[in-house]
Parts: structure tokens; sequence; C-alpha cells
């Protein structure tokens, strides 16, 4: 099954030639398969909410009552809950249905990233760099080979490390990295490409809007693309339009943010995790100006500053905290965290950050040998029998990939890493890495590769396979609503939209709220929440006294084990058969 490769004049961006049938099967056969596990999972995550959701949601419906300004907030960024409003008000979904809308939005996403990823793939494929086959460098792997490894890669990030049950921008930033990958390396044989420097400004600027580092990240690419260009003469003007078109669609939302914060900035979300991860500001979500608290002090820690408008403390022991500030949404106190640290300055400190930087890389190195010890070992071992010298002299030659990748890999690695924020970058790192692996003679390469296809196939897709199977086994479409059980309850007794509610353990999503359009006003912290469960029923009546005093209508407590398990006291009721209890600021009886 040998590949046909492209001749230069083929069509732009790198189609393959039609008559090369066996390619487009394989690719059609990975294409259906990843929209088949995509369906499955969206359907059956279609009822979960967690609080960045909540307030994707909440922008979302701003959006629709007040137009774009709506959208501007110093730590999410506009695109993903514009994608919100959109499709709210195309489908105009009941209460129930809301959370399944977030997650069709997500599908589309998928969907799209799954389209730029195959057109990433197809300049890999017809990328001249890695297809010249000089005797002394080796063979690259086969175009067949190379498409099924890369079509795993893509579906064990976008479906394990990040996925559609996440209420997260992180699917649809996928679609610009792998869109600004296919750009550059379209650029290896077309430097002189104006429109594909103007797109690449472009997909960089909607990038930005999808989620905000890519901002810092535009530059990169940006200085990619003009090395790629081959001379100043001829990149310089290229990459100034490139820069035109970048900043014409970002420089709106870094201006408006600047003059709201006072100072240049380009999202405050990388400000919070420092503060959080590098200075030990405390505490999270509820941050407080050297406030003592069951006798440990609290403040922006090793940071600068202090918070200018921090959540008022209503009680002490345990901690309990008000929202009552001009924010909007269910939950304030995460509708747009960087109000709450707004005066606060985040202090760079060289031995803490090495020490971060080190624990992110123990992040790395257990996503190596865990999740991806499979892609270690087979390219470990087809890296060794082509010879290292020259695998490493054909991955080298795939440095437009690996820069980028691991320059958003290595910016991540300073504060903070999840798997979802990385899932893109290590996709195409790996795949960068596939590309430039060089094999011995023709006949001795096929087997190999074949090798090396169905042992990707067996580690990577049967796992995927066997998920999708599990979860239509289960029965998807009987999945329970918990969060609508629990507002449906407490619109039973009472609470209508806009009323105000209150918790006993925060910081995780109150889906709840939401359904009910009810505002969480004030809560105790989840680490603090064994504290009230343990008082005497002194205690615990002040406490729901501060509640009362806030306007809050009901207290709402669950049961997360091991985060949280307690013994409900007299005046709380369970509600159904969910893990949520509700404690009736104007006692009444629960509905039967």
């Amino acid at each position: 099954m040998e590949a046909v490769i492209p001749p230069r004049n083929s069509a732009a961006f790198g189609v393959w030639k039609l008559e090369n049938q066996p390619l487009q099967v394989l690719r059609i056969t990975f294409f259906s398969f990843a929209i088949v596990f995509g369906l499955i999972q969206v359907v059956d995550s279609r009822n979960a909410m967690n609080v960045d959701g909540i307030s994707y949601l909440d922008m979302g419906d701003a959006y629709l009552r007040g137009g774009w300004g709506m959208l501007v907030n110093g730590h999410w960024s506009p695109l993903y809950p514009w994608l919100l409003g959109v499709a709210k008000a195309l489908i105009k979904p009941s209460a129930y249905w809301e959370f399944a809308v977030l997650h069709l939005v997500n599908f589309f996403a998928y969907v799209f990233a799954l389209l730029a990823f195959d057109l990433m793939l197809r300049q890999v494929i017809a990328d001249e760099n890695r297809n010249s086959n000089i005797a002394r460098s080796g063979t690259p792997l086969p175009d067949w080979a190379l498409i099924t490894v890369s079509y795993l890669i893509f579906l064990w990030s976008s479906l394990t490390l990040n996925n559609m049950e996440n209420e997260s921008p992180d699917m649809v930033m996928s679609v610009f990295v792998y869109l600004a990958t296919a750009i550059i390396l379209y650029l290896r044989r077309s430097p002189g490409s104006w429109l594909a420097f103007f797109s690449l400004g472009a997909v960089l600027g909607l990038g930005y809007l999808a989620k905000a580092p890519m901002f810092p990240l535009a530059f990169v690419y940006l200085g990619v693309a003009l090395i790629l260009a081959g001379n100043l003469r001829r990149g310089v003007p290229r990459i100034l339009l490139a820069s035109v078109v970048f900043l014409s669609i970002s420089a709106p939302l870094v201006v408006t943010l600047s003059r709201a914060k006072g100072g240049f900035t380009f999202g405050e979300s990388a400000k919070l995790n420092q503060l959080w991860m590098i200075n030990d500001a405390e505490p999270r979500w509820y941050w407080q100006n050297s406030s003592l608290i069951s006798g440990r002090g609290f403040s922006v820690g090793r940071g600068r500053g202090e918070f200018r408008h921090p959540p008022r403390l209503i009680f002490e022991n345990p901690p309990v905290y008000e929202f009552m500030a001009p924010l909007p949404g269910t939950q304030p106190a995460w509708y747009d965290p960087s109000y709450w640290i707004e005066g606060s300055a985040a202090g760079f400190e060289p031995r803490r950050q090495l020490s971060v930087f080190v624990d992110n890389l123990g992040v790395y190195f257990n996503l190596l040998f865990t999740k991806q010890a499979s892609l270690v070992v087979v390219l470990l071992v087809l890296g060794f029998i082509g010879g290292i010298g020259n695998c490493f002299r054909g991955i080298i030659a795939q440095w437009p990939m690996l820069v980028t990748a691991f320059a958003a890999l290595s910016m991540y690695a300073l504060v903070l890493v999840h798997e979802r924020y990385v899932a893109v970058f290590l996709a195409v790192a790996w795949i960068g890495l596939f590309a430039g692996l060089r094999l011995p003679a023709a006949r001795e390469s096929r087997n190999l590769a074949l090798a090396a296809s169905v042992a990707m196939l067996i580690a990577v897709g049967a796992p995927l396979t066997l998920a999708a199977a599990h979860s239509l086994a289960k029965g998807i479409r009987h999945r329970p609503h918990p969060q609508w059980e629990v507002a449906q309850a407490l619109r039973q007794m009472g609470v209508v939209p806009g009323d105000r509610v209150a918790r006993v353990g925060g910081t995780f999503g109150a889906g709840w709220a939401r359904l009910l359009r009810a505002r969480v006003v004030a809560e105790i912290p989840r680490t603090s929440a064994p504290k009230f469960w343990t008082s005497g029923s002194l205690v615990q009546e002040r406490v729901i006294e501060a509640f009362r005093k806030t306007g809050a209508k009901v207290v709402v407590a669950q049961q997360i084990p091991p985060l949280e398990v307690f013994a409900a006291t007299p005046g709380w009721q369970r509600i159904g058969n969910t893990d949520f209890y509700v404690f009736q600021c104007q006692p009444s009886k629960l509905p039967e």
C-alpha cells in the first residue's frame, strides 16, 4: 500500500490526489469512527456541568441581553460564551436541556477540530522535507501508517486528555491550533503566499478570542512564519500583514481589558494562577487581606498590593463569605475572578518558580509514562531500528511543528499544567515526532509500519472503543440529571428565578442554581465544610442566621466523598435520592 506523493502544483493546502483511493478510504474510515466516538461521548455527558461552564453560560445569556460588551471579562475569553449564546438563541432549549446545548456546542467544536486536524495532516503528508527519500537518511513512515498513528493521537488527545464533558473552550482553541500549524507547514512549500500569511493572522486572532494563552503563542507562530519566508525582504512585509490582521482582531479586546484593569493586559487568568501557584495567595476563591480565619492568616501571599474588594467575611469559624458585589451570574465568586483580585500583583519568585516548573515537568513525565506509554514505546522502538542519527535529522526537519508545540508546553509548565490545557499541543508534538521518523529499506519499513500501526490500534484504539461500548451498554438514553432534580425540588419549595441562595461546601459548580436562575450569594468553602458539620447546634444556628441575613432563601449542601461526608443535622432535608440536602431559612415541608 504505497502512498502517492502529491506533485508540487497540487491544490492549495496539500490535497492528496483523488485517485489515491486507499488513503482516502483510510481517512474516511478514521473520520467516521471519530465522529461516532465523539457523538457517543457528548450524549453520555450531556447533563454534566462544572463551575466554569456555568460562568460561560451566564456570559452567553448576558450577551443575548446586552450585546458584545457583555463578553468582556478579565478571566474568561469571549468566543466560547458567544457560541453558547448563539446556540441558545437558535435552539431555545428548556432549562432541562440547557446543559445539553453546551455539550452540543462542544461536539461541533470537536467536528471542526477534526476537520482542522485533517487539514494539518494533509500538510504533514505533503511536506517534501518528510518525503525526501535520501538513501543515507532512511525512509519516512509510509503515509497510511502516519495517517493511522496521527488519527489515533487525535482521538486520544480529544477524547481522553480533553473531552466533550469539559465545559471549557479548549476544544474551540484546538481548532485554531491545528489551523495555524497547517498554515505554517504550507508556508514551507509556498513561502511567498500572501493569502497564507493573511490567514495565519486571522486564525491567531480568533485563537486568542477563544483562549487568552494564544496571545503570547501567536508571536511564536509569527516568528516561525518569518523564518519560513526565507529572507527578510520577502518575509517582513508578509509578516507585517499577518501581524496587522492578528492585531485587528485581538486589539479591541486587549484595549478594553487594559482600560478596565488600569494597565496592559490580554487576560488576567495567568495572574490569578501566578498568585495561586507561585505566591500562595489564599484562600482560593475567597481572597482576603490578612484576615485571621481559624488561626491562619490569609492574604496575597508573597504577591504585591492588596485585594481592592474581596468577598465579605460574615462569619469566622467556620468561615462564611458573602458575594454581594456588582458582578452578575449564578456564582459571582467565579463569574469574573479577576474582579476579586484587583489591586494585587503577582510577584516573581525564582526559587518558587523553579519548584513549580519541576512539579509541572513531573506532570508531563507522568503523562508520558502512563497515558502516553504506548506512544513512547512505539516511537523509541522505531527510532532505534531506523537509526538514532537518521531519525534525529528527520525529527529536526519537523521543527515548525515542534517549536510551536514545545513553546506552548513550556509556557504552561511555568505556572499550571492540566491535561485539557495541553492536549492539542501534545498531539501536534507527537505527530511531528512520528513524521520525522526514518526507517530502513522499503520492504522492512512496510512491515515495521504495519506492526507499529497494529500496536497503536490496540493500545489507543481499543480503550476508546471499549469506553464507547461501555457508554452504550449502561444506557445513554437514561442518563440521570441530579442537578435538574434538585432544581425542581427547590422550585416546589418556592425558589424562583432571581432568588438568593447559599451553600455549605463551595468551589464546585452549582448547576441546580443555574437551572433555577438563582444566585449563590454566600457560602462556606468546601475545605471548611467539615468544621460546620462537626460544630455544635449553637454554631450552626449562628451560621444559618448569617446566611439568612444575606437574603438567602435556602442553603444547599452536597455529599461528595471523600471531600465532604456529613450526617445531616435537624432542619436539613435530603432532596429525593440525590446527594443534596437543603435547609430552608423559612422552614416548610419538602414536597413528597
